[in-house]
């Protein structure tokens, strides 16, 4: 979970520096904006007891993975089009996670 943190924590870091592409910089703020979505997820869901079972596993490593690809690809310079498409997939990951856990707290009345 930490990675996950640093990673997300890092290519925030690493777009606030960086130049904006257009004059507006509204490109570069959506997507710092869904930066911070994605790291709120994971932090709102970071002490739920069925992320330490087998599927919360998976998808953490998942969740993982897609960090350091973000990371990776926001250190790389590839533009902001190769950011939003790594980006993509660590918004599917939080999502997952988020689902995840709305299903396991419905309450059956």
């Amino acid at each position: 979970m930490d990675n996950i943190k640093n990673n997300l924590s890092r290519t925030m870091e690493i777009l606030r520096e960086r130049p904006a592409e257009e004059p507006s910089g509204r490109a570069k703020r959506e997507l710092l904006t869904r930066l911070q979505s994605a790291q709120n997820i994971l932090i709102q869901n970071e002490r739920k007891i069925w992320l330490r079972t087998r599927a919360g596993k998976e998808m953490m490593a998942d969740f993982e993975a897609a960090s350091e690809k973000l990371r990776m690809t926001a250190e790389s310079d590839s533009g902001l089009e190769g950011v939003k498409e790594a980006l993509s997939e660590v918004e599917t990951q939080a999502k997952r996670i988020d689902d995840e856990t709305r299903r396991r707290s419905m309450v059956v009345t």
